[in-house]
């Protein structure tokens, strides 16, 4: 899958939103997007900024093979993100599952989950795994309405784990 469009309402208006594979002439608008994210979230503070994460800084040598990265695009800026990580023994990793928070609950984050979905099962892959943050509420109730199990918590308790079998 290389290129998808659809709307979302936006109040009043409709915006035109493209989903396609990321290219890395976007790669400041991911870091800044992903950034501001997990401080919207309360995950990290403002000062952290800019993140410096080794799989923002090479996306394209990170999400390859049996791995993606896509990014969610109103016109040419970017407004969500998602990732597939190749974790071996047909088990994916969702990563970077991020939506501005303007465009949260017009359907933009359904659709990035989907996408990846789709190309982990088209690839091979039976089983998707992801972590998120304790703070991400939002997110623990979306993958949960998206048939992710809860599996425990992981580390320093911050991190929250879920699965799915595809």
């Amino acid at each position: 899958m290389t290129s998808s469009d659809f709307s979302v309402r936006m109040g009043d208006m409709e915006k035109q939103i493209a989903i396609t594979q990321y290219k890395d002439s976007y790669k400041d608008q991911v870091i800044g997007l992903v950034g501001k994210c997990l401080v919207d979230q309360e995950v990290i503070q403002e000062s952290d900024l800019p993140i410096d994460d080794d799989d923002l800084q090479k996306i394209p040598e990170v999400y390859t093979g049996k791995s993606r990265f896509w990014i969610a695009r109103d016109g040419d800026k970017v407004v969500g993100t998602v990732g597939i990580l190749d974790r071996g023994e047909n088990v994916a990793k969702l990563r970077r599952m991020f939506v501005q928070k303007v465009y949260r609950g017009t359907g933009l984050g359904q659709k990035l989950l989907d996408t990846a979905l789709q190309f982990a099962k088209e690839t091979g892959y039976t089983k998707i795994k992801l972590n998120t943050h304790t703070n991400m509420k939002r997110a623990h109730h979306f993958y949960e309405k998206n048939k992710f199990v809860l599996m425990g918590e992981k580390g320093s308790g911050c991190k929250i784990c879920y699965q799915r079998e595809l």
